[in-house]
């Protein structure tokens, strides 16, 4: 039974989230607008009973990453040793304040995108068909250019015959003005829920899910498949 009185009614409502890792984004905010708008500066916070999750239910599968655990949770608190970027005097600006890497973390070699791929990826020939190699490794970045140039590097570099797979845009509209768009316009636009229009596969490469296409078999928005087969309009992963 709700009662009009209540927060929420009454009813118990679970907030879930890291406050040291994804603050709200603020359009063009500064980072104290960013700060005021999380929940623990709501009017409601006096009221929410915290719940802290102090056992990684993750390094059960994989305890090999306990050391990386504990290292980002020493980033969290502050204990990790700081280091500071003085910008030039033509730049107006404060210093930099970031953290020392790991030497653990680090490339020890000429920094290039050929670098990384072989140092998250090493003897790529050799290895892409084993079981769990390609599934248990992934390169982020932050932007779509990085990432088409790291996709096609990886692709290329591993063996067999390459598929070329198009999209089929086009615009279905009377409208005069949105006839004008054009299908090599359409073409160039890449959205985080679809796939690019050009796209390079292999047998043995990794793709991602992007629907909802089959959850009680576990094939969800973001699961990872492995190519198995590639046919002229079919992908079996």
């Amino acid at each position: 039974m709700r009662h009009p009185d209540l927060l929420f009614g009454g009813k118990v409502v679970v907030f879930g989230g890291d406050f040291r890792q994804c603050l709200p984004v603020v359009s063009r905010g500064s980072w104290a607008a960013i700060v005021s708008t999380a929940l623990s500066r709501s009017v409601l916070w006096h009221q929410v009973r915290i719940l802290t999750l102090t056992e990684n239910m993750r390094l059960r599968a994989n305890p090999l990453s306990k050391p990386y655990v504990e290292y980002l949770l020493r980033v969290d608190n502050g204990q990790e040793s700081s280091i500071i970027d003085h910008f030039p005097p033509e730049v107006d600006a404060e210093p930099s304040i970031g953290v020392e890497i790991a030497l653990y973390l680090k490339i020890h070699q000429a920094p290039s995108l050929k670098t990384l791929i072989h140092a998250i990826f090493p003897a790529l020939v050799i290895n892409y068909a084993n079981q769990g190699y390609m599934d248990g490794r992934a390169i982020l970045t932050t932007k779509n250019t990085i990432v088409k140039s790291l996709n096609t590097q990886i692709v290329e570099a591993v063996p067999g015959q390459e598929h070329i797979f198009l999209s089929a845009d086009s615009v279905e509209t009377g409208d005069d003005q949105a006839m004008a768009i054009g299908t090599e316009f359409l073409n160039t636009i890449t959205l985080a829920s679809m796939p690019p229009h050009h796209m390079a596969l292999k047998i043995g490469v990794p793709v991602i899910l992007l629907r909802n296409f089959d959850a009680t078999s576990g094939l969800c928005n973001g699961t990872r498949l492995i190519i198995l087969r590639l046919a002229r309009r079919l992908i079996i992963a």
